[in-house]
């Protein structure tokens, strides 16, 4: 019998076109894995199932010009659009009003038809929850403060809460009409950010009722908006800026003892802030910073003339330095 041996350089030849096919077959077998199961999927698997996804996001315009305005306003019952987006393979979604304190639900759910939805009908503060797949999903991101409609307002006070009489109240005609309704305020909301760098405790009116509560505040989203644009401009998104509040609204009671307060102020009406910050971060809050705010506040007029207003310029004449802004919708300027 004739042995046929193989030359050892041919054996080498033949093991490598094996290990060719084989390398080949596994390449092929991964791409297809990767390709029925991405990482991601791969992953979630491997650890207790897929990651799941949140069933809504927020629309670009959620948040204002500025992506980092927090608030909605609505009046009781009122329809709108919540500016969300839902993936498209949700199936039967619904949503329900939760309590902005505690996540407790204040409503039934109700079939969620595109982003239509009505607001709870009492006032409060509240978050969408979004229920869908078996899940529910908060959208933290946006407070909605369903207003006190200002017809409740009896006389000068409002569940007790001494607010004052508007000149409309009195004069009617030409006279600014008065806020649409009222944030309620209890404690626990006072903390509750509006805007990235805002929130609700910066608008209540610094009068003598500080241990009443509720409090009432009228707001308008378009200061928020304003405001963090300006400090967008003064590079709030690079460093940390500290910003002190020094007026937010204040009731027509209380604007009429404060100094040189105008009769008609805007604050009353909720679209004006007076602040101040270091704006150039020195250590202490100089007018040159409010310089720096004001030509902020010219910059962001230029380029969002729908949020254009007054500006006074305080602190040249012996009192501490800050900026009043507001969006009344016409340009006006004053130093004080």
């Amino acid at each position: 019998m004739t042995s046929h041996l193989i030359p050892p350089d041919r054996a080498d030849e033949r093991w490598s076109y094996k290990r060719a096919i084989v390398v080949g077959v596994i390449a092929i077998v991964v791409v297809a894995v990767l390709v029925t199961f991405p990482p991601s999927k791969l992953l979630g698997t491997v650890f207790g199932g897929e990651p799941a996804r949140p069933p809504v996001s927020l629309a670009p315009s959620a948040r204002g010009r500025s992506g980092e305005v927090r608030l909605q306003l609505k009046l009781p019952g009122e329809p709108f659009e919540f500016p969300m987006q839902l993936q498209l393979n949700t199936s039967a979604p619904r949503y329900q009003w939760v309590r902005a304190s505690d996540s407790a639900a204040v409503e039934p759910d109700t079939e969620l038809v595109g982003a239509g939805v009505r607001s709870p009908k009492r006032s409060g503060l509240f978050h969408l929850a979004v229920i869908a797949d078996g899940k529910r999903t908060i959208v933290s991101e946006i407070l909605v403060a369903v207003l006190v409609p200002f017809s409740e307002k009896l006389g000068s006070s409002l569940n007790g809460y001494r607010i004052g009489t508007y000149r409309w109240e009195r004069a009617r005609g030409d006279a600014t009409p008065p806020p649409l309704g009222f944030v309620e305020v209890w404690a626990d909301d006072a903390p509750l950010w509006v805007s990235n760098h805002l929130q609700l405790a910066d608008f209540i009116t610094h009068d003598a009722q500080q241990e009443q509560w509720p409090k009432y505040l009228a707001l308008d989203r378009r200061i928020l908006d304003k405001v963090e644009l300006v400090l967008d401009r003064l590079g709030a998104r690079e460093r940390i800026l500290t910003v002190n509040v020094h007026s937010g609204f204040r009731t027509p009671l209380h604007n009429r003892r404060v100094p040189r307060a105008a009769g008609d102020s805007r604050h009353q009406y909720g679209d004006a802030i007076d602040l101040a910050m270091d704006a150039d971060q020195d250590g202490r809050v100089s007018y040159f910073d409010i310089l720096a705010m004001a030509r902020a506040v010219e910059l962001v007029e230029r380029d969002y003339p729908e949020l254009v207003g007054g500006m006074g310029v305080y602190g040249n004449r012996g009192v501490a330095p800050y900026v009043h802004i507001d969006v009344r919708g016409e340009r006006k300027r004053w130093r004080g």
